[in-house]
């Protein structure tokens, strides 16, 4: 039966990416992540001891096995696996990836040996409640998404074109304005997911490696991507409760569609491979590649989302809080003061004021509430 009091609260903390090479330190900011009833994140990686042959792309990650054990440590319930990373050593990769997972119990989404088995939801039980987690990507290699005879991610393929105009001319080496579109064919099959999900569960939440980092995107056109906006829409009109975004390795700030939220980017919460050495395997490229993390890579944030039940005896985000913290020399997140938290939380207060909404900022956390 449910528990439909006034008072019930289900407590979800969520964090963005999560990439092993050793088990967490003492210092890991964990005090919203471990009072929370449900954890998520972002495996950002895959976890393979005998890999096969390499995918040809730019950067491939890899976790021990013990990553898996260290997962199970942390307390997490599930882990979002549609990234571009998950089938960076090839489909024996991602198969030992779902062993391990199962192996210690930690609930995983948006992989599996066939695009029906990606697109699965994980159904999370608490409270005589259900909340479907479902995970998705338009980040995508080639050949990681999955299709009814092939392994791989669930996702959602992105049309980008480019717009030059008179500004080459005045001004040569100008980026030209990058136009984004996601396929109509992948976005109905997301919707489909989700309407499914929804019919399944009492809240639905669903996590997208999205977007651009800032170091890789331009300032005149923002740190939103075209295709992340509509793709949000559509989401929560197919039944989405929230919308977790990673891939950026920096927090952004939060875009509300109705009583929705929005989260663009969460940012790293354990990121060893940009920290540690040996972390990053690169190909050559043919434009050499620079890796330049810009200040905000370095800022991170812990969100702890509050659900309630409403009069349809339906789950509803009723307050949500970013927690900032900053990237220790390992490249895990850690507690800050509220002197240091204050930057972080006033930028993420920028961009969600730039997007329409309203928040505020309390001892240097980020909260917003449906208006």
């Amino acid at each position: 039966m449910k528990n439909n009091s006034d008072l019930f609260t289900i407590r979800i903390a969520a964090v963005g990416d999560i990439a092993l090479m050793q088990r967490p330190g003492q210092s890991l900011c964990r005090s919203v992540w471990d009072a929370a009833d449900i954890r998520i994140a972002n495996l950002e990686g895959t976890i393979v001891t005998e890999p096969g042959l390499p995918a040809e792309k730019l950067i491939r990650l890899r976790l021990p096995a013990e990553a898996a054990d260290w997962l199970q440590e942390l307390g997490t319930t599930a882990v979002s696996l549609s990234n571009n990373h998950m089938l960076d050593w090839g489909i024996v990769g991602l198969n030992e990836t779902l062993k391990e997972l199962d192996r210690v119990g930690v609930m995983y989404a948006g992989a599996g040996q066939n695009a029906k088995d990606a697109a699965k939801p994980v159904l999370i039980e608490i409270g005589g409640f259900k909340i479907a987690f479902l995970s998705w990507a338009s980040t995508i290699p080639i050949g990681f998404q999955a299709t009814d005879h092939r392994p791989g991610i669930a996702g959602v393929r992105i049309r980008t074109s480019f717009i030059v105009d008179g500004s080459i001319d005045e001004q040569p080496g100008t980026p030209p304005w990058v136009r984004t579109e996601p396929i109509e064919e992948d976005v109905r099959r997301l919707e489909d997911s989700l309407h499914k999900a929804s019919a399944a569960a009492d809240f639905v939440i669903l996590a997208l490696h999205w977007g651009v980092p800032p170091q890789c995107s331009t300032v005149f056109q923002g740190p939103v991507a075209e295709y992340q906006s509509v793709l949000a829409q559509r989401a929560v009109a197919a039944g989405a409760g929230v919308i977790v975004g990673h891939h950026c390795h920096a927090p952004y700030g939060i875009e509300a569609f109705g009583s929705v939220p929005v989260l663009y980017s969460l940012g790293n919460y354990i990121f060893h491979h940009d920290y540690l050495p040996g972390g990053l395997d690169i190909s050559p490229a043919t434009v050499p590649y620079a890796e330049q993390l810009l200040p905000e890579n370095n800022q991170s944030c812990v969100v702890e989302m509050e659900l309630t039940p409403d009069t349809a005896e339906r789950l509803r985000v009723t307050r949500l809080t970013m927690h900032p913290a900053l990237l220790n020399e390992v490249g895990e997140a850690v507690a800050v003061t509220e002197t240091e938290a204050q930057p972080i939380a006033d930028r993420l207060c920028v961009f969600s004021k730039a997007h329409g909404t309203h928040v505020k900022i309390d001892h240097g956390t980020v909260i917003w509430e449906p208006s």
